[in-house]
C-alpha cells in the first residue's frame, strides 16, 4: 500500500521512534490525579504525522 507524502513510512518511523522520550512518572512525587486520569494520550506516531503533515504541507491556522 502506498503512503501519502505526509504520511510516516514504517521505514522513517523506525528510525523517528528512539528519538522520542517516554513518558514518566516519578515514584517520589505525589501526584494529584491518578494514574490514568486526565485526558487519553494520543499515539506518538499520530502526533508526529500531525507535524510531519504541517512541515510538508506549510498550513497556516
Amino acid at each position: 500500500m502506498k503512503t501519502k507524502s505526509w504520511e510516516v513510512s514504517d521505514k522513517f518511523w523506525a528510525i523517528v521512534e528512539p528519538l522520542i522520550p517516554k513518558p514518566e512518572r516519578s515514584r517520589e512525587k505525589e501526584y494529584k490525579r491518578k494514574v490514568g486520569g486526565g485526558r487519553i494520550p494520543i499515539a506518538p506516531r499520530i502526533v508526529f504525522s500531525a507535524i510531519v503533515y504541517v512541515v510538508r504541507t506549510g498550513i497556516q491556522w
